[in-house]
């Protein structure tokens, strides 16, 4: 062989060898710094508990801190927003649920593309809602609510987490599905919309089940009825609205663990197996159990992206069909 030739494929090999254990090198000190998880709702709520439960677990298992980052408002959309907008490095991750890929693009322009515009890292679980009344309200049950609202059309108010949220369209389909006109009133999540509710400024409210609890136990709200098909491990003794006149009823938003589109493979299948590792943990799944999130880590990634397509398309027919607006 010509020398020459042989000195370049020598230096060629070499440069080939270098890239490889840099590549290795960068795959194993991922991740070298805190990450951040922006949450699109305020702390203190039912999304920051599961949150932390998760991200307690997470921090051990990838040996760095998780930074929250709250990003709340415009129905989930402005944490939607920025990170969709991140740097697709892997230091940026997000909880999304089907407010900013299912609801909210269907009743307004977003700056994401509600699927495209993320990459699925891992699945948290579904969340069973309720329907929580003020002592005050005179009905103890769904049943008993469908008839005050219809004999007293539009005088009962529903808090809900904000315009488009799961909470908001919840009471909307129960609303068509009951035939009864009640009120809409959107807070920026459930510490403020409970704060109100306790406080008598409104009568209802559709509510995720952690922050509700404790108000639940001391006397200060009371539950009518579960949103899913089954009733909660958190609450067994609160019946569903299925069971009580309304066969098949059973909406459960969901949510997930995403990253910005286009991440890189090392840092993606790095964040993939630590969520798989988090969910093997039982004491991990008991307390997002305990605080109102069913079916931990049971969804697929390929599942994910098929569901963010079925919810897109489905929940636009409902938001048609009741003639939902931004402004509701």
């Amino acid at each position: 062989m010509n020398p020459t030739r042989r000195r370049v494929l020598t230096m060629a090999g070499a440069n080939a060898a270098a890239w490889v254990v840099a590549g290795s090198a960068l795959a194993a000190g991922y991740p070298d710094r805190p990450l951040k998880l922006i949450m699109p709702y305020p702390p203190g709520g039912g999304a920051a508990q599961w949150a932390r439960i998760v991200v307690a677990k997470l921090e051990k298992v990838l040996g760095q801190t998780v930074v929250f980052d709250y990003r709340p408002g415009g129905s989930t959309t402005i944490g939607a927003e920025a990170a969709a907008r991140a740097a697709p490095d892997g230091y940026t991750i997000h909880l999304v649920d089907s407010t900013a890929f299912a609801y909210v693009p269907n009743l307004r322009k977003v700056n994401y593309d509600p699927i495209r515009s993320f990459t699925v890292l891992g699945p948290l679980g579904a969340l069973p809602l309720m329907i929580v009344a003020h002592p005050s309200v005179p009905v103890r049950n769904i049943q008993e609510l469908v008839a005050y609202a219809r004999a007293n059309p539009g005088k009962l108010n529903c808090a809900s987490a904000g315009v488009g949220s799961p909470h908001h369209l919840i009471a909307e389909f129960f609303k068509i599905r009951a035939g009864i006109s009640m009120n809409h009133v959107p807070y920026k999540g459930a510490v403020q919309y409970l704060a109100d509710l306790v406080g008598g400024q409104v009568d209802l409210a559709v509510s995720t089940l952690a922050p509700a609890i404790p108000y639940l136990q001391a006397g200060r709200i009371k539950a009518l009825g579960m949103s899913t098909a089954k009733r909660s491990l958190a609450l067994p003794e609160v019946p569903t609205i299925a069971e009580q006149g309304f066969e098949g009823f059973d909406e459960k938003p969901w949510n997930c663990f995403v990253g910005p589109a286009g991440m890189p493979a090392e840092p993606l299948e790095r964040l993939r197996a630590a969520l798989r590792t988090v969910y093997e943990d039982r004491e991990v799944v008991t307390a997002l159990n305990k605080a109102g999130v069913e079916e931990v880590g049971a969804m697929q990634i390929p599942q994910i992206g098929e569901q963010m397509r079925k919810d897109l398309a489905k929940w636009g027919d409902v938001i048609r069909q009741a003639k939902i607006t931004i402004e509701s």
